[in-house]
């Protein structure tokens, strides 16, 4: 699972500081060199960084993420001890069966099915419904370009050739190959999908559908009659790599500013490791005889410390 390489490459990190505190200066330390974490947006025509406050709630919903007394993490049904390390080797990839659908067809009202039996309660993390929404037997995802929806299958469904998998441009529906009564999941996508380029794969309990999105932009539900989700919780962030040229070439200006601005900084301190004796001893030289500055008011900011 992706966690476990993510695990792996902080751990070594954790390792290296020995501390919390000190493995929090090295995460932040990355933010305010490498991106625009700490820029705060002076308009709206300021493209990088955030709103003033943003920045704090993104922080404190990623705290409570795995808070286990948060309201948030009761939702995910924990499995026991293991953390993915009796996976099997690989995860089974099958080939996208998916159908064209007519222009001018028209998507039929789908009666959305009950639960079927055998399927083990909810199962799924925070991350897997991120920017999107959370039900008893299926979850989905989100970012700006791609969705990912997860079904928990039936404990004798749990293999490619049970089942059939129906991928239209705004339509999915999952079943029994064998007992078509049996429906997994089944209804009309509120956006379309680029449906030819989706894929899909099962994970132990669970299939896992992804596509991209037809268009760009944010979806309030994944089917026709869910209810909306609150746009307002939408984690907007997108990899610097995605962004603009332009974009990026001015998150890189900061980047090369801030190294600047710390290194000269640290020389200060190196020079002067007692801020406070140095005011003093400018202080007493200002009004002493022979000075430029004397009988001006002190303002050190016009002295080059070198």
């Amino acid at each position: 699972m992706e966690f476990q390489r993510n695990d792996a490459m902080l751990m070594e990190i954790l390792q290296d500081r020995k501390t919390i505190t000190g493995f929090l200066d090295s995460i932040f330390g990355f933010l305010r060199r490498n991106t625009d974490f700490y820029h705060t947006k002076r308009d709206e025509s300021d493209k990088i960084g955030f709103p003033k406050g943003v920045r704090d709630q993104i922080l404190y919903g990623a705290m409570q993420r795995y808070d286990p007394d948060c309201l948030l993490q009761s939702l995910t049904a924990e499995g026991g001890a293991d953390y993915g390390e009796t996976a099997p080797p690989a995860v089974e990839e099958v080939v996208l069966e998916s159908e064209d659908v007519p222009q001018d067809e028209e998507m039929k009202p789908i009666e959305r099915q009950p639960p079927q039996k055998g399927i083990e309660q909810s199962k799924f993390s925070p991350s897997d419904y991120k920017n999107g929404d959370v039900f008893e037997s299926h979850c989905w995802s989100q970012t700006l370009k791609e969705v990912e929806v997860q079904a928990l299958l039936p404990k004798d469904h749990q293999t490619a050739k049970k089942l059939h998998i129906s991928i239209q441009a705004q339509h999915i529906k999952v079943s029994s190959k064998h007992s078509p009564e049996t429906v997994i999941l089944n209804g009309n996508l509120s956006q379309r999908i680029k449906h030819n380029e989706a894929v899909w794969t099962i994970d132990q309990n669970r299939l896992i559908i992804s596509c991209d999105k037809a268009k760009e932009l944010w979806w309030e539900r994944l089917f026709e009659g869910d209810p909306e989700i609150d746009a307002k919780k939408i984690e907007c962030e997108r990899y610097i790599n995605d962004l603009p040229e332009e974009t990026q070439a001015t998150i890189e200006k900061l980047r090369v500013q801030q190294l600047a601005a710390d290194k000269q900084q640290n020389e200060i301190q190196t020079s002067s490791p007692d801020p406070a004796i140095t005011l003093d001893r400018l202080k007493a030289a200002w009004d002493a005889e022979g000075s430029p500055f004397k009988g001006q008011p002190f303002d050190p900011s016009i002295v080059r410390m070198t």
